[in-house]
């Protein structure tokens, strides 16, 4: 059964290309770069963030570092 975690979001600022989230109840602040955004969001604005583990992505990405691994190993 996949977990998801959400927390609320204030949008604090908005900088050309970084933005100031505060997120949860402490209003843990974060900066991220403004492409991660909803399309449309302005200062002032709430969001959802939506966490979810992947264990798809997991074994996705060990396969891909096994093989570089593999290739480091026979090319060295």
């Amino acid at each position: 059964m996949a977990v998801i975690k959400r927390e609320r979001v204030f949008v604090d600022s908005i900088n050309e290309e970084i933005c100031t989230l505060l997120i949860g109840k402490k209003a843990f602040s974060v900066d991220l770069p403004v492409r991660m955004l909803p399309r449309g969001t302005s200062e002032g604005d709430w969001l959802i963030m939506t966490l979810q583990k992947s264990e798809r992505l997991k074994r996705s990405y060990r396969r891909s570092m096994e093989r570089l691994l593999e290739k480091i190993e026979n090319n060295g």
